[in-house]
């Protein structure tokens, strides 16, 4: 209950009513104050006499409303000054960090979503700065690395601010136009953030932080039940799995990482095979391995992406992943749970079909 009070979207709303309870709150006694000192002090043919009838005219609701709008817009921007304030920090790490400077610390006091995305940039921040002190990457890739790091990240928060900014600054907005464009800032905070817990899993996957939970278990029980899960997808793109699973297929694994690697690759399977009408799934044992393949019959990937596919932040195609909100860590993430269990994985695209093969070892 106290995390879901810390929410940012609930820290808005909770803003929101309080702007307007101390707006009406301040209009209402401004008005029961000139109401007394009216009362008080108006004599008939008077200033304040001919001012009253004026208000009466234009009606005493519509000159409270005159008052209470900008009045509770104010307070509203007043009381949200601090989580613009949160934005600008947060973005001015992202900047020393595109510059390469990984001795910048985010600091923010805060309990809700703002102080986690800072936490998780600091982590991301010092793994990279360990990793390339270790000499992990090239130059290049290290160059590559930050300026996608800093462009994914910079997108959303980006709009982010861009939403905020027009609330505070726009006075014309309706309370409806206002939600909206909350509902907008809250979504893109929440990609960032959930962006920012991906690169953090990606971290502690590629650096031994996350240990594998060994089990055994038949990996085409675990094919079929994600055929199942993802059925409705499959439905709604027009799609059928078409499953070939043998029996007895027993590995020794982490299944609910292999749940997701194969998980995603099934998604990007219906994402990018709309095209065609089925999805072929097939898992059989080849000598001392399990071979599993995930074929489509999509639109074809260019030959010169292929090598490529794998790597971190690598989109192949710009347009159609811009529509997914691709962010090119899906399959960097799948190569490296598929690695992290001594297995392998590639692709093959023609004219015919696109396959994803991976291969693990059978027990």
């Amino acid at each position: 209950m106290t995390k879901r009070f810390h929410n940012f979207r609930v820290q808005m709303a909770i803003l929101f009513i309080v702007s307007i309870v101390y707006s009406g709150a301040i209009t209402g006694s401004i008005f029961y104050i000139l109401r007394w000192y009216y009362r008080q002090n108006a004599y008939y043919g008077s200033t304040l006499a001919d001012l009253r009838q004026t208000m009466r005219a234009i009606g005493d609701i519509n000159v409270f409303l005159i008052v209470f709008i900008p009045l509770s817009f104010v307070l509203f921007m007043l009381l949200t000054k601090k989580y613009t304030g949160y934005f600008n920090t947060i973005f001015t790490g992202i900047r020393h960090l595109a510059n390469g400077d990984f001795s910048h610390k985010i600091h923010i006091q805060s309990r809700n979503e703002f102080g986690e995305i800072a936490e998780h940039i600091n982590m991301a921040t010092k793994m990279l700065q360990e990793a390339i002190e270790r000499g992990d990457f090239s130059e290049t890739s290290k160059n590559e690395l930050v300026v996608n790091l800093a462009h994914d990240l910079r997108t959303p928060l980006t709009s982010v601010i861009g939403y905020l900014d027009l609330l505070l600054q726009d006075k014309t907005l309706t309370e409806e136009q206002k939600r909206h464009f909350l509902m907008i800032a809250y979504t893109k905070a929440g990609r960032l953030e959930g962006l920012i817990d991906t690169l953090f899993e990606v971290a502690r996957l590629n650096y031994g932080m996350l240990p594998l939970k060994y089990t055994t278990f038949d990996i085409g029980h675990l094919l079929l039940q994600l055929s199942d899960e993802l059925y409705p997808i499959m439905e709604q793109a027009n799609l059928t799995i078409r499953a070939d699973i043998e029996d007895n297929l027993t590995v020794q694994a982490d299944g609910e990482l292999l749940a997701r690697a194969f998980e995603n690759l099934l998604t990007n399977a219906c994402r990018y095979g709309a095209d065609g009408q089925y999805i072929d799934l097939t898992a059989k044992t080849v000598s001392d391995t399990i071979e599993i393949r995930i074929c489509n019959y999509g639109s074809t990937i260019p030959e010169q992406d292929l090598p490529h596919l794998f790597d971190m932040f690598y989109t192949a195609d710009k347009s159609r992943s811009s529509q997914h909100n691709s962010t090119g860590l899906g399959l960097f993430i799948v190569k490296n749970i598929i690695e992290q269990h001594e297995g392998t994985i590639s692709v093959t695209s023609s004219l015919k079909e696109t396959c994803f093969t991976t291969y693990l070892r059978k027990i």
